[in-house]
């Protein structure tokens, strides 16, 4: 019930800044009309490029939304005085940090479904169907949790919105450029490679992908990336608790 309140709380402040979230979409719909046309490689071997591009912007969208809107949600109660009315109430620490996180998945979902539809008349088709739609948005969810929890502990360390929105644009930008969300891996440099498989989105990038262009992925895969986000957003989130509880006491 706490984190339902919580949340509930959130919601009605999003839905009542209607900008938060089409600031929100605007930037991954761009990015799919853009480079679904103007980027595609010409030796990529790919017969529908905007189907491989996919799965890289649906982690952007992850990225962006959970990245911006956690931290900033968290500044915006502090400048209106009821992030302290909140935080003496005698509510969990883990509930106020769990409905903010889910505040933010509701955003991101809004942003990654309008994806989804947008590329249907692109001739993009998910090759493992339902089941891999439901697959491909938990993948989603951890890697939102994930992001969000970092979000809303980097925010209790920058001094205002402008540094942290300073912040979060560039560490999401090298982390999109250095995965696997424009080229394959095996197209890119031998040392960029090394870099890639040290960002932990591109194992999300990769499987989503599968699930796309793939009737029969490799279930290990996504095994891995599931055990790999599940752990990040556990340690994440404990970070986030410890230092909202260090805040307030």
């Amino acid at each position: 019930m706490e984190v339902y309140n919580i949340l509930w709380r959130n919601l009605k402040w999003r839905f009542q800044n209607p900008a938060t979230i089409i600031m929100n979409i605007i930037q991954p719909i761009i990015w799919l009309l853009l480079f679904s046309t103007m980027f595609k490689p010409m030796d990529s071997g790919l017969t529908n490029y905007t189907s491989f591009l996919l799965a890289g912007l649906l982690v952007m969208t992850a990225l962006t939304s959970a990245g911006i809107s956690c931290g900033i949600a968290n500044y915006s109660l502090k400048a209106k005085g009821s992030y302290y009315r909140i935080y003496i109430a005698p509510v969990r620490r883990s509930s106020i940090v769990l409905g903010q996180i889910l505040d933010v998945e509701v955003l991101a979902f809004i942003g990654i479904g309008i994806l989804f539809l947008l590329s249907i008349p692109l001739s993009v088709k998910i090759a493992t169907g339902v089941l891999g739609i439901i697959l491909i948005f938990v993948v989603l969810f951890l890697c939102i949790f994930f992001i969000a929890s970092i979000s809303y502990s980097l925010s209790f360390f920058m001094p205002d919105e402008n540094a942290f929105i300073g912040l979060i644009n560039t560490l999401v930008l090298p982390l999109y450029f250095a995965s696997t969300a424009l080229l394959p891996l095996e197209q890119l440099p031998g040392f960029f490679q090394f870099i890639v498989k040290l960002n932990p989105f591109s194992y999300a990038i990769d499987v989503i992908r599968e699930l796309i262009l793939n009737s029969n992925f490799l279930w290990r895969n996504y095994i891995f990336t599931i055990i790999l986000f599940g752990i990040l957003s556990i340690i994440s989130f404990s970070l986030a608790v410890y230092e909202l509880k260090k805040e307030t006491v």
